[in-house]
C-alpha cells in the first residue's frame, strides 16, 4: 500500500486544487437546498394547530373560482397540522404554478413564485446550463467520490496514528493546523461525501445506473403504473383521498397527482414507516369511480428497483427528519473547508520554500576571481 502513496498524492492534490471550487459551489448549495421544503412552508404557514382541517374539494373549487381556465395537476398535503395544501395547476397554455391554500378554511394565501431557492437549485443540479450542466454535476460528483477514496487511501499508506486522526491541535504552525484541519475533516466525513458523491452521480446519469443495477440483478428496476384512457374524474379529491388511505391503511398520504382528462388513472402517494423515500408507495385508482387498480409498495419491488429509490432520498437528505438534515447541511460545508484548508496546506511550504531560496541566493557572496597574470616569456 505504501507503494502508492507517490502516486495518490499528486493525484488527490491537483485534483482537488483544479475541482475544489466547483465543489465547494456544489456543497454550499446543497447545504440550502436541504431546508427548500421547510422554507415554503414557513411563508405560509400560521404556526399553530388548527382545530378544524378543510378538504381539498373546499381549496379545488376556490381555485376554480379564481383560476377558471386551469386544472389541476398535484395536490400536496400538510406534513402537520399547521401546514397548508400546495396545489400545482396549469393553464391552458401549459403555464405551472404553485397555489398554496389554507388547511382550515381552504382560502388561497398565495402563490410560491420562482426566486432564489429555484436558482439555487438549477445551481446545483445543472450549473444553470440545462442538461449539459446536469452532465457536468456528475463528473464533478464523480470527482468528488475519487477524491474521498484516494484520501482514504493515502491515510491506509501511511503512519496510521489513531490520536491524532481523530484529534486536531490547535497549536504550532499554520501549515500543520491546516493540514490536519483537513486530515480529520477528510476521515471523518469520508463515508458521507462518498455517499453523497455515489448517489449525486445516479441523479445526473439514471439511465446509466438503471442499466446497470438491471446488468447486476437480473431484474426489472421500475415498476410501471397502470395504463388507464378514456376515464374522466367524477369523483371529489377527498373522495380518492379517502379511497386510497383504505387501499393501503399504514401508509401517510403525501400527494395526490392527476392525470390529464382521460389520459390516466389518480396516483396518491404515500410513505410508510421505514422507507427512504417520503413518497415512494402508490396507490392508483380510477378516476371515473375511485376503483383500485393497483397498490405498488417499495418493499415489494425488486431489490434493484428498491436499491435506486432509495438513491435520490439518500442525496437530499429527505429521511429520518429534520436530523438528518441538519447533518447534511453541515456535510455540504465540508467541501468548502477541505479545500480551503488543503490550499492552504499545499501552498504554503511551496511559497516558503521559494522565499527560502531567494533569501538564500541574496546571502551568497559574489565571487572574486583572481587577476589575471600575463604569461612569462619565454627566451630562446
Amino acid at each position: 500500500m505504501r507503494s502508492l502513496k507517490p502516486i495518490l498524492k499528486p493525484l488527490h492534490t491537483w485534483t482537488g486544487v483544479i475541482s475544489g471550487v466547483f465543489l465547494a459551489v456544489l456543497g454550499l448549495t446543497g447545504s440550502l437546498i436541504v431546508f427548500r421544503a421547510e422554507f415554503e412552508r414557513a411563508a405560509f404557514s400560521k404556526g399553530g394547530a388548527i382545530s378544524h382541517r378543510a378538504g381539498m374539494e373546499a381549496a379545488a373549487r376556490e381555485l376554480a373560482r379564481l383560476r377558471p381556465n386551469s386544472r389541476i395537476r398535484r395536490v400536496r398535503l400538510p406534513e402537520a397540522a399547521a401546514d397548508p395544501y400546495t396545489f400545482q395547476i396549469e393553464s391552458q397554455d401549459k403555464r405551472t404554478e404553485r397555489v398554496v391554500c389554507d388547511a382550515a378554511s381552504g382560502r388561497v394565501l398565495g402563490t410560491i413564485e420562482p426566486g432564489a431557492m429555484d436558482w439555487l437549485v438549477d445551481l446545483h443540479r445543472n450549473f444553470l446550463t440545462g442538461r449539459q450542466g446536469r452532465q457536468a454535476v456528475g463528473f464533478a460528483g464523480i470527482v468528488l467520490f475519487l477524491l474521498s477514496a484516494t484520501g482514504i487511501l493515502m491515510w491506509f499508506s501511511g503512519q496510521r496514528q489513531w490520536r491524532h486522526w481523530v484529534s486536531l491541535r490547535p497549536s504550532g504552525s499554520t501549515r500543520r493546523f491546516n493540514f490536519e484541519l483537513h486530515r480529520v475533516t477528510g476521515l471523518w466525513a469520508y463515508v458521507l461525501l462518498a455517499v453523497v458523491s455515489f448517489t449525486g452521480i445516479e441523479r445526473a446519469f439514471p439511465d446509466t445506473f438503471r442499466q446497470s443495477v438491471k446488468a447486476v440483478t437480473g431484474q426489472p428496476v421500475t415498476v410501471p403504473g397502470p395504463k388507464l384512457t378514456g376515464r374522466a374524474s367524477l369523483l371529489s379529491l377527498d373522495e380518492y383521498l379517502r379511497i386510497g388511505r383504505r387501499a393501503l391503511p399504514d401508509g401517510v398520504p403525501v400527494e395526490l397527482r392527476l392525470s390529464a382528462p382521460g389520459r390516466g388513472p389518480v396516483d396518491l402517494r404515500l410513505y410508510r414507516a421505514g422507507d427512504f423515500s417520503p413518497s415512494g408507495n402508490h396507490v392508483y385508482l380510477d378516476p371515473a369511480d375511485g376503483r383500485v387498480i393497483q397498490v405498488d409498495r417499495i418493499v415489494d419491488r425488486p431489490i434493484g428497483a428498491q436499491f435506486l429509490a432509495a438513491l435520490a432520498p439518500i442525496h437530499y437528505g429527505q429521511f429520518g427528519g429534520l436530523a438528518i438534515k441538519m447533518a447534511w447541511a453541515l456535510l455540504g460545508l465540508t467541501p468548502t473547508l477541505l479545500f480551503v484548508s488543503g490550499l492552504i496546506a499545499w501552498n504554503l511550504p511551496r511559497r516558503r520554500k521559494s522565499t527560502s531560496a531567494a533569501s538564500a541566493a541574496q546571502r551568497i557572496p559574489e565571487t572574486v576571481s583572481a587577476p589575471e597574470t600575463e604569461a612569462p616569456l619565454v627566451r630562446t
